[in-house]
Parts: structure tokens; sequence; C-alpha cells
């Protein structure tokens, strides 16, 4: 006498396969999502270690034409800041009016206040009376920004 052996039927082999690929699904996103977040929260944490305070900012108009910024900056973070540009901008624009490149490229230690003088500004344009926004760039990308009329 033989016995037949019957396989799954067609129905609960398709529920089956359903159910393993949907849990397969499952641990992938978990494993990415786990993993983006870890990604990211070492970039913000990387950002964030640099904070710059720039208490004021001064156009000084010499008659010869030319302009100089004197930057009045303290470090608010934990890390040191090395600035290394700035950027300026009328509010509301895109567009860089110029972008110069910080002399000696000071560095400022966490809790220190730091005057950066004679910025030179001449390749800006810039017009008494108008308000401009300086952006500083540090070595690690961060960026702050203040905005000045200059008078």
């Amino acid at each position: 006498m033989k016995t037949k052996i019957k396989g799954l039927e067609p129905v609960v082999a398709a529920v089956l396969l359903i159910v393993v690929a949907v849990i397969g699904a499952m641990l992938v996103y978990v494993w990415l999502t786990g993993y983006v977040t870890k990604a990211t929260s070492q970039a913000e944490s990387t950002a964030t270690s640099e904070r710059l305070k720039i208490e004021a900012a001064s156009f000084t108009f010499y008659d010869n034409g030319s302009v100089r910024l004197t930057l009045y900056t303290r470090n608010i973070g934990g890390d040191a800041v090395k600035l290394r540009g700035l950027y300026v901008f009328r509010p509301g624009s895109l567009n860089a009016l110029c972008s110069i490149g910080i002399p000696g490229f000071p560095t400022i230690d966490p809790g220190y206040y730091r005057a950066i003088y004679n910025i030179n500004l001449d390749r800006c344009n810039i017009v008494r009376g108008n308000e401009y926004v300086i952006k500083v760039v540090t070595q690690k990308g961060t960026e702050f920004a203040i905005t000045v009329t200059a008078t």
C-alpha cells in the first residue's frame, strides 16, 4: 500500500511567501533606519560642536575709497572655531557680492571673545547706508551670519 504525500496547497504557499517577504522588508527597513539615524546624528554633533556668536560688525570707510570690516565674535561652543572666510550679501539675495578669505585664519577658543580687524572689502562695492548680510564660514563649513548697516 502506497501513501501519497501531498505538498502544501498553492494558497498556503503563497501566504507563507508573502509573510516571509514582509518580515524581510521590515528587517531591512529597521536596519536602514538605524543606520541613517546614526549617520545624521553624527553629522549634527559635528556641526553643532562649533557655536560662534557674532556680537557686532562695523565698516570703516577711508578717504581713498577702501572699506574695512571689523568682526566682534565670541565662541559659545565647546570646540575651538577656526574662521576661513566670509561672504557679503544684500538682504534677501542668494548671490554673494563677494567672498573674502579672513587673513591669518584666526582661531577662537571656547568661551573667548575676539575682534577680527581690517578685513578688506574693497571688491564688494559696499555703499554707505545699505544693509548687508555678513556670513562667516569656519574650517568645518559651519556658517554664522549677521546683518549690518554700512554707516
